[in-house]
């Protein structure tokens, strides 16, 4: 037993001298593989929030338009205000958003019945792909709605799910 406690005295005092860590062309190869990968990954993660950012605003584009529709097919609501073939315009920026046009009391009011009291309850999202998108309704002689997106980039997500990155002919 004294014998394997000497071996084992000797072994350990031996292996605390070759036990000094990490070397420093180590710990720079590990930084400059990190450097490589955040250089890489990082494009591709702004590109997905990005993404992200683009389907929030297509949701809440959404929600508008419904809580339009919703309002005005509802007949216990007073619409009478917004006169037939006459549009509404609710813009969406960074700030929220603002109802303009001949229609806009009956938006307004149909926002704030759908839960959208502040104007700063919905506001644009994305930061690159547009800065800020429109929605204009306009009131048929049927008593339907009529929407069209505004800005080109955002009308373009909305008719075709993706926005376009090269600039065609």
């Amino acid at each position: 037993m004294i014998k394997f406690m000497r071996n084992y005295k000797n072994n350990t005092e031996n292996n605390e001298e070759d036990n000094k860590g990490f070397s420093l062309v180590e710990l720079i190869i590990v930084i400059a593989i990190m450097a490589i990968l955040v250089a890489v990954l990082a494009p591709q993660f702004l590109q997905y929030v990005e993404r992200s950012r683009n389907s929030t605003d297509a949701t809440n584009a959404t929600s508008i338009v419904s809580a339009v529709q919703t309002y005005v097919a509802d007949p216990s609501y007073d619409i009478s205000s917004w006169e037939k073939n006459k549009q509404g315009k609710v813009t969406v920026t960074s700030e929220g958003f603002k109802a303009e046009g001949d229609g806009a009391t009956v938006v307004s009011e149909a926002l704030k019945v759908a839960g959208y009291d502040k104007d700063s309850d919905i506001t644009c999202k994305s930061r690159t792909s547009w800065t800020e998108y429109s929605i204009t309704f306009t009131l048929e002689a049927d008593g339907s709605v009529d929407i069209q997106y505004g800005g080109d980039d955002f009308a373009n997500y909305m008719a075709n799910g993706s926005v376009s990155t090269t600039t065609g002919d």
